[in-house]
Order: C-alpha cells, then sequence, then structure tokens
C-alpha cells in the first residue's frame, strides 16, 4: 500500500493552509480597486523625490565653489539621477496601465498625464475592448447540470470508497470525470496514472465493479 493511501481526511496544516488562504483572499477581495494605482504612485514619487534630491545636492555643489576633486563624486550624482528619473518614469507608466478599467479617468488627470508626456488611452476604446473580451471569453458556469452532477457523484464515490482527495484529482485531470468512466477502465489503464497504486484500484473496484 502506498505511504499516501493513508491520509483519506486533510491534515490540521491542510485546514489552517485552507483557512489562511479563505482569510487573505477575502481581505485581498476589500482592497480599493486604485490600490495598484496608488502603490505604483507612490513609488514613482519615491524615485522622483530621489532624483530631486540628488539634483539639488548637484546645483549647491556647483554653486558652492567645491573643488575639482569632486568631479568623481558628481558624475556619480549625475548617473544617480538619471537612473531615478528612468525608474520613476516606467512606474508611473505601470500605475497608468494598473488604472482600473471599468472606471473612467477624470478630465483633469488624463490632460495632466498627457502633459508629462504619458499616453493615455481612449477610456470608451477601452471599456469597448473589455466589454468585447468579457463576451468572447467562455462561461464555465454555463457547464450542463448533468455533467456538473456526474463530476458531485464522482467525487463522492470516490471519497466513499476511502481515496483520498490528491488521487481523485489526479483521476480527474486524466479524464476519469464520471463514475461510468471509472467503471469501464482497465486496473492497467488506472496503475499507469501517476500517484495511483494497487491499493488504490484495490479500494476503487471494490466500490466501483469494472464492467
Amino acid at each position: 500500500m502506498l505511504e499516501h493511501d493513508f491520509y483519506a481526511d486533510p491534515t490540521v496544516f491542510d485546514q489552517l493552509k485552507s483557512e489562511a488562504a479563505g482569510w487573505l483572499c477575502t481581505r485581498l477581495e476589500k482592497l480599493c480597486p486604485y490600490a495598484w494605482t496608488i502603490g505604483f504612485s507612490l513609488l514613482g514619487l519615491v524615485f522622483l523625490s530621489i532624483a530631486t534630491g540628488v539634483f539639488a545636492v548637484l546645483l549647491l555643489q556647483r554653486f558652492g565653489g567645491e573643488p575639482a576633486s569632486v568631479l568623481n563624486q558628481s558624475l556619480a550624482q549625475a548617473v544617480t539621477m538619471m537612473i531615478a528619473l528612468l525608474a520613476a518614469q516606467v512606474v508611473f507608466k505601470q500605475a497608468l496601465a494598473a488604472w482600473p478599467r471599468q472606471v473612467e479617468m477624470p478630465v483633469r488627470l488624463r490632460f495632466l498625464m498627457r502633459f508629462f508626456g504619458f499616453s493615455v488611452p481612449s477610456w470608451r476604446r477601452q471599456r469597448a475592448a473589455h466589454q468585447e473580451v468579457r463576451r468572447i471569453r467562455p462561461d464555465r458556469r454555463r457547464t450542463p447540470a448533468s455533467e456538473q452532477q456526474a463530476i458531485q457523484d464522482f467525487f463522492a464515490g470516490v471519497r466513499a470508497a476511502g481515496v483520498n482527495v490528491t488521487i481523485a484529482r489526479t483521476l480527474f485531470a486524466a479524464g476519469i470525470r464520471s463514475v461510468d468512466r471509472l467503471c469501464t477502465i482497465s486496473d492497467r489503464q488506472l496503475q499507469a496514472i501517476r500517484g495511483v497504486g494497487p491499493a488504490t484500484v484495490r479500494k476503487l473496484r471494490k466500490h466501483f465493479p469494472a464492467r
């Protein structure tokens, strides 16, 4: 018998992991739709403030009559300023791309973005493209009720046979998604599936005899 055949029920760690994942997903769903835009904007402001500070120090050194020995330091400051400006530009573009598609950008903010050289797409075109993608994207909830019931009966039967959830999901991924399919497949084909051993096959055949 395989080692993982002994664990038919979820462990305490599985339950803790499930509860932690549910708690985290609930908190993330409550985030403001502008969270990514605000985060990227704050990061861009940090880079911009670094560039502004380095530029101010460079001007003070230039007009303060510093000796020529600080030329290397001035070059390093100039390179740091350019890198910070480039990073701020990239992050601000990412903040603009993270703007929620379902919310129209205010006219003043759109004008400000265009004034600083950023390309702002038309909200109407973006909205139409988003609706087109939603229309073309297949809806998984349209699965026939009979198929959903067959899948539920399959998992319930496998669970009743004493097979753990991991192997049940493996069988489902291998294309065995109904009781009829499980009864018609041979033992050799079952054992060819990774993670399914003789002990699992005996449990399944005891609950689902082959036809």
